[in-house]
């Protein structure tokens, strides 16, 4: 009879838990102004095979850029190790926004929504939204190593800015 009282304990802990987690959201999100046009920075966003010669954050990328495909990912974390994922595509819009979805386990424990969305301005350069929405049970125990992240975004906009200069040469 313990034994059922203490395990019922433990499921009513672990419901509560999960129905409080999947409350939680966590975001993070970086925004570059770059002295280029929106097609030229989605011209470089989206040559994949050119990503190792620049990009500090996501080291490798391969896939049909198309919504429901999925990508092969690979990206760097801030412990120097790599980390490769299949998400799939949610969003292709030519020079204006790619959107997937990385799930860590069971959709539901760990999901990740990657964004770059481009703004074009009328003086000729492009606002660059580069961010990612962090849904699950497990977020609010991976928030101290989503900090790592955003430095990641940060390297890689501020790469992607020295990538469109080289290109523009």
């Amino acid at each position: 009879m313990i034994f059922f009282i203490i395990a019922a304990a433990i499921i009513a802990a672990a419901t509560a838990y999960s129905l409080w987690a999947l409350g939680k959201e966590h975001r993070i999100e970086t925004t570059v102004h770059l002295d280029a046009r929106a097609n030229e920075v989605w011209a470089v966003l989206t040559d994949f095979p050119a990503y190792g010669e620049w990009n500090p954050f996501i080291t490798e990328i391969s896939g049909l850029l198309a919504e429901d495909e999925r990508l092969d990912v690979l990206f760097l974390q801030g412990n120097g190790k790599t980390m490769r994922f299949k998400p799939r595509v949610l969003r292709v819009s030519p020079a204006r926004q790619i959107r997937w979805l990385g799930k860590l386990g069971p959709g539901g424990l760990f999901d990740g929504e990657h964004y770059f969305v481009l703004e074009p301005q009328t003086d000729g350069t492009t606002v660059l939204t580069h961010g990612e929405r962090f849904t699950g049970v497990l977020v609010p125990l991976m928030k101290s190593a989503l900090a790592d992240t955003e430095q990641g975004f940060a390297s890689m906009n501020s790469a992607l800015e020295g990538r469109l200069k080289l290109v523009g040469e």
